[in-house]
């Protein structure tokens, strides 16, 4: 099966030389809290499978390692499933080549499916249904995104907004759109696969100087090849030199009770 995903995802940029290592060394990973919050949603302690859903590079599959006791990633994209599986020393993480709508995995397996900043390159309709089918009763389907720009630093945070309006911009004139994030939870409602559907709000922290900011900023797919993020390069620089710092990475996160 194809169809737009396939169209969004060509057009990613996830799959060029060298993308997909950038990417794991300067996004967030999930924080604990949230993963606290899943397995309470989700009316366990310690699930027996936990399935990640466009898993890219492995950053919230194998943040299930220890807490759960499988873990299976689902990632069409080579490259970043193969750095994946160099990244990911534990031996109860395992991916798998497929798409969401189409996993392989038996009815009822899983606790838990995840989306992490990944629901929104999906075809919403047969993701549901297949998470759906794979959630023993009173699982949970998680589709959660951290905001962007990350607090950081005041002046950063607002040249990082105006590289992102600007990015925006040009994405809605060259037609890149996608499946927008501030809908996910009217999507998952209308599905009708869910028997309880809500947001939550909950915040990680991490920690990163100029470079990462950079490198978080070259790492967010679908480039648009006339906004550079040059601006805020400079501005990160001459504010951070060489200082790292603390960053507040705020979440949403879109649940569906089976």
């Amino acid at each position: 099966m194809t169809g737009p995903s396939d169209q969004l995802i060509a057009r990613s940029g996830y799959a060029q030389p060298g993308f997909a290592g950038g990417y794991d060394d300067h996004r967030p990973a999930p924080p604990a809290a949230l993963l606290d919050v899943l397995c309470r949603v989700a009316r366990v302690d310690r699930p027996e499978l936990v399935v990640d859903l466009g898993s890219g590079t492995g950053l919230s599959t194998r943040a299930w390692a220890e807490r759960a006791e499988r873990v299976i990633g689902i990632e069409p994209q080579a490259p970043m499933r193969e750095l994946a599986e160099a990244r990911t020393p534990a031996t109860n993480v395992a991916y798998r080549e497929a798409y969401a709508f189409a996993t392989g995995l038996p009815d009822g397996c899983a606790d838990l499916v995840t989306c992490s900043q990944s629901l929104h390159w999906m075809e919403p309709e047969p993701t549901f249904a297949e998470a759906a089918r794979i959630l023993r009763p009173g699982g949970i389907f998680a589709a959660y995104d951290y905001d962007v720009p990350p607090v950081i630093e005041p002046e950063i945070d607002n040249a990082f907004a105006r590289y992102l309006a600007r990015r925006r911009e040009a994405g809605v004139r060259m037609g890149s759109a996608r499946w927008p994030k501030h809908e996910h939870l009217a999507r998952i409602e209308a599905s009708g696969h869910f028997r309880t559907c809500r947001e939550i709000v909950l915040h990680g922290e991490t920690e990163g100087g100029a470079e990462r900011i950079v490198g978080f900023v070259r790492s967010i797919g679908s480039r648009v090849e006339d906004v550079t993020p040059d601006e805020l390069e400079q501005v990160a620089r001459r504010v951070l030199g060489d200082a790292v710092v603390p960053w507040l990475v705020p979440y949403r996160v879109r649940l569906g009770i089976r």
